[in-house]
């Protein structure tokens, strides 16, 4: 069995981790296609055929283990983010960590986009977790969308699609139900990430922002990097430049990392 490190100790609780899961909604763009175009797959569009842009019509998000929150536009103005991307520009600028599924490819360059069109000052540098990334490198899904990932770890399935059109032209409920699909994202995407990331060998050390304390303020040694868990048992030995380090696994999350 080996020796056990059973301390939870103490964590300031302005240090921890502000761990940020979020998942954004967007419009679809209208395109003046002609007719002899429509066979042709076409990756990047003409700028002379772009009739409408999109836009952001929803973001949803939570800290931690908090509740999923969401802010969209409004039914009277659809096409209008502008509340939507500065409100949660201050939401992004307080995270110490941000996750989502397909994160780095598609929402954070898609919000940046928005960002930069209202005059909005960079977020910064930040610690970012993309569950896809993770399902790539570490799994052989038979397909790696979001639906099918939770499915895969019996979590509580997506609902069908909104109807984009409708959401387009300011129809309250449709807003609505988008709105709630959106949340549930979120927290689809939130226990996807607590499934994955035991596996996630280069996992960021969370530990780092809120390091823990024993009594006596001395901190304590070899915290799960993942959970910040002090429940953890020594698993041998690994070698780190040559030398060798004691190996641990996380009892509460069964992450396996090397000690310090």
């Amino acid at each position: 069995m080996g020796n056990m490190i059973n301390i939870h100790g103490i964590r300031e609780q302005s240090k921890i981790p502000q761990i940020l899961y979020w998942d954004i909604e967007t419009s679809s763009i209208d395109i003046k296609y002609r007719t002899y175009d429509l066979s042709v797959k076409i990756k990047r569009f003409d700028p002379e055929t772009i009739e409408r842009d999109w836009t952001m019509l929803s973001v949803a998000w939570a800290f931690n283990d908090e509740p999923v929150k969401c802010i969209g536009v409004s039914p009277q103005n659809p096409l209008n983010d502008s509340e939507v991307v500065r409100q949660f520009h201050e939401v992004l600028c307080q995270a110490d960590y941000i996750i989502g599924h397909n994160m780095d490819a598609f929402d954070l360059k898609k919000f940046n986009t928005r960002a930069a069109f209202y005059g909005l000052a960079p977020i910064g540098q930040k610690n970012s977790i993309d569950t896809l990334k993770i399902a790539l490198k570490y799994f052989k899904f038979t397909s790696n969308k979001l639906r099918y990932v939770a499915k895969f770890f019996q979590i509580d399935q997506k609902d069908d699609s909104p109807d984009w059109d409708k959401c387009l032209e300011g129809d309250s409920e449709a807003l609505s139900y988008m709105r709630q699909y959106n949340k549930q994202d979120v927290e689809v995407t939130r226990q996807l990430y607590k499934a994955l990331a035991p596996y996630h060998t280069t996992h960021p050390d969370m530990n780092v922002k809120a390091p823990v304390k024993d009594g006596l303020g001395n901190l304590v040694q070899n915290v799960c990097p993942v959970c910040l868990s002090g429940h953890t048992h020594k698993r041998g030995k690994v070698f780190r430049s040559k030398k060798a380090v004691q190996s641990y696994s996380c009892q509460d999350c069964g992450h396996r990392f090397a000690g310090k």
